[in-house]
């Protein structure tokens, strides 16, 4: 009608008619299945789900990944596509700057219909900080409730800053959430020391299938070992993870000590053409093995004397529960998530400082009942991990319970 102007609310444009359902109608939202250590432990959340209990829509942003595969036919995936909103309704989210983040009612209900997110939820999931949590705040209305997960320590790397317009943005997403799930105790505190306040909260360790590690670790190997030692490390070849750290540390075991040792280094990313000319630079290239992206990485690991971290940030790092599930000797950066994992004597911990990484290395190399010792110590702190257990939480944290 010219010239009139009907208010229309939220609700009846896009509910659905009521029907009766037993099951719990979850909504996950996540960038990508790309091939991290949180992408891993969610696929290993979804092939655990009772989907006799729970109806699960999982959103992405890019379809694509190495876990994409992995994703049980039972869960609905939809993918996130500006190209469906007309122009002045765009979500222009780019991974690294947040150059739009839309408001208002009407901006809900086009994002809505283009995602085709008609009715409402029992839960929304926001996996992972940044993107996820701050689409999550723009659909929360359409859930009864709203959890959302982080799985890093954000006061030592802030990445998830580069997805929203300013701080104050970012602090809205998380204060619209009914909790918060910290993949670590460490993890939370840094969390609220960086926001300076308190959410409601929990602490959920990762979701590790560690029967299906040791299977897997028993499968060929698909690299030969050349040198009479081997250090392994598992991460995205990225800034965070440090692997010129080990490879440095390679370089003085060698050139400085004399121990004939090489690097198993599995992953690909970004820096791997820079890590490469730092091996030849600091002439170890022929000791430093670049495994790239290994689906079963856990043969690498088990068949490696001494399992290596030396990144600068973690949340909980998987590669080290994995590790751990494997019975290894592991040497780690003193960082959040490591100090948590190696505690009771589980493991060695180090600073960030090279010739003290490679001192801690050397020590278990020299000492074959030290490195006995830790691989019994490793073994003994898996116990902590348990699915059944962790499913059961997050079923808890979903519906609320306990909170």
């Amino acid at each position: 009608m010219s010239g009139s102007f009907t208010r229309v609310s939220e609700k009846s444009i896009f509910s659905e008619p009521e029907r009766p359902c037993m099951k719990n109608k979850l909504l996950i939202i996540q960038y990508s299945l790309a091939g991290g250590g949180a992408e891993k432990v969610l696929c290993d959340i979804l092939n655990r789900i009772d989907y006799d209990r729970f109806d699960v829509t999982l959103l992405l942003f890019q379809k694509y990944g190495v876990y994409l595969s992995a994703v049980p036919e039972s869960v609905r995936i939809k993918v996130f596509d500006p190209a469906q909103m007309a122009f002045g309704w765009k979500l222009l989210f780019n991974r690294w700057t947040a150059k739009l983040v839309p408001s208002g009612l009407w901006t809900r209900l086009k994002l809505y219909k283009a995602l085709g997110l008609c009715g409402k939820y029992d839960c929304i999931v926001s996996f992972m900080e940044g993107w996820s949590v701050a689409v999550h705040s723009k659909l929360r209305s359409r859930a009864r409730r709203n959890v959302t997960w982080v799985h890093i320590d954000m006061l030592a790397n802030h990445y998830s800053s580069g997805f929203f317009k300013n701080d104050a943005a970012e602090t809205e997403a998380y204060d619209r959430m009914d909790e918060i799930v910290f993949v670590s105790k460490q993890a939370r505190e840094a969390f609220f020391k960086l926001f300076a306040r308190e959410y409601p909260a929990r602490v959920i360790y990762n979701l590790i299938e560690k029967d299906d590690i040791i299977r897997k670790s028993s499968e060929s190997c698909p690299v030969e070992k050349r040198r009479k030692y081997v250090l392994c490390n598992v991460g995205r070849l990225a800034p965070q993870k440090r692997q010129d750290r080990l490879i440095r540390v390679v370089a003085r075991l060698w050139h400085d000590y004399g121990l004939d040792v090489e690097a198993w280094i599995v992953g690909e990313g970004e820096l791997e053409a820079d890590l490469r000319r730092l091996a030849k630079d600091l002439k170890v290239d022929d000791r430093i093995i670049f495994c790239g992206f290994q689906t079963n990485p856990y043969p690498l690991v088990k068949n490696a004397d001494i399992f290596v971290l030396t990144s600068d940030a973690e949340g909980l790092p998987v590669v080290v529960s994995e590790a751990l599930c494997l019975g290894k000797s592991i040497v780690a950066t003193r960082i959040t998530g490591p100090t948590e994992l190696l505690a009771e004597d589980a493991g060695l911990l180090t600073s960030m400082d090279e010739k003290e990484i490679a001192l801690k290395i050397k020590a278990l190399l020299d000492d074959c009942a030290l490195r006995s010792h830790y691989e019994a110590m490793a073994r003994r702190r898996s116990e902590i991990f348990c699915p059944d257990k962790s499913i059961e939480q997050i079923y808890a944290v979903i519906s609320g319970e306990n909170s």
